[in-house]
């Protein structure tokens, strides 16, 4: 397929302007049509997800109109060399699991079909499709449900939010059992990626409790994104992190009411639910930890 030549600077760097110096003429698109087989995985992703947070993979329901509303700045009157440029790469960072030449042929293919009047929504879905197919992280197994909560008006401007497995309040102790269960069978389904480890804790105080179900096994590089800086200058936080702890924390929280109104100060809820990623100094002082107690132990056993 034909593709739209550009000299681009690497993302994440900071330097001037996101692109080289390019110069080229409108490219002329000549692609065959495209069919459901032609898509397997790429050997090369545009951004590789490491194995720590391989896990299916949902289609995002923006996704289609995001393509689209590229798609529709590029084809506007008096569009120049570089804003095409700037669009076709915005284009691709939108379906980072299509290898950029696919991307790229998408989004020409697109253009082309506009320009001649032909349903070129029709390749924007075909394009969001090869995308969510070819995600490492492979799709569901099985009949499982990903847990989803009710959202409805509660007291005054808050919320009320209710779990889909919330049957009444329940003892913190008996939740986390089931909890524990819970993400042993996503992580059976490939809801949760395989090989890490969760520590589910529960602390009871005067007036509430709390549950707290901490990620391990998920390195402080593992959730960095090389390609993307945050407003500080740091590598930004992974979107497959974000969705992991996204995911626990819904697990998390499927047996919770909560009913909040942060304005007048209202806080009813079956327990705190939070899930957080352990990050690397919390790991070694956790094994250091360890080692010490079983140190002690030893000593005493050897007395």
């Amino acid at each position: 397929m034909t593709v739209i030549p550009m000299n681009r600077q690497p993302k994440g760097v900071p330097v001037g302007g996101q692109f080289a110096a390019t110069a080229h003429a409108e490219p002329s698109v000549s692609l065959a049509p495209v069919t459901a087989g032609r898509h397997a995985a790429p050997a090369t992703h545009n951004r590789p997800v490491p194995g720590s947070l391989l896990m299916a993979h949902f289609q995002d329901p923006k996704l289609v109109g995001e393509l689209e509303w590229e798609i529709e700045r590029s084809v506007r009157d008096g569009v120049s060399d570089t804003e095409l440029d700037y669009f076709s790469e915005s284009f691709s960072d939108h379906v980072p699991n299509l290898h950029p030449e696919e991307a790229y042929g998408y989004f020409s293919k697109a253009r082309e079909a506009f320009h001649n009047g032909d349903n070129w929504k029709a390749v924007i879905t075909e394009a969001a499709a090869a995308d969510t197919a070819a995600h490492p992280g492979g799709t569901l197994k099985g009949d499982y449900q990903p847990p989803l909560a009710q959202h409805q008006p509660g007291y005054q401007q808050g919320t009320l939010t209710t779990g889909s497995k919330y049957t009444g309040y329940r003892n913190a102790t008996d939740i986390c059992k089931d909890i524990r269960a819970d993400l042993k069978a996503a992580t059976a389904a490939n809801y949760l990626p395989a090989g890490l480890k969760y520590s589910v804790t529960n602390d009871k105080y005067s007036g509430g409790q709390s549950i707290t179900v901490t990620v391990q096994g998920v390195t402080d590089e593992d959730q960095k994104d090389p390609t993307e800086l945050d407003l500080r200058g740091d590598y930004a936080k992974r979107k497959e992190a974000k969705e992991l702890q996204e995911r626990v924390d819904a697990i998390t929280n499927a047996y919770n009411r909560s009913d909040i109104d942060s304005q007048s100060d209202y806080f009813n809820v079956a327990y705190w639910g939070r899930a957080e990623i352990e990050n690397d100094w919390s790991r070694n002082f956790r094994e250091n930890e360890a080692a010490l107690r079983k140190a002690a132990r030893d000593a005493k056993t050897n007395r």
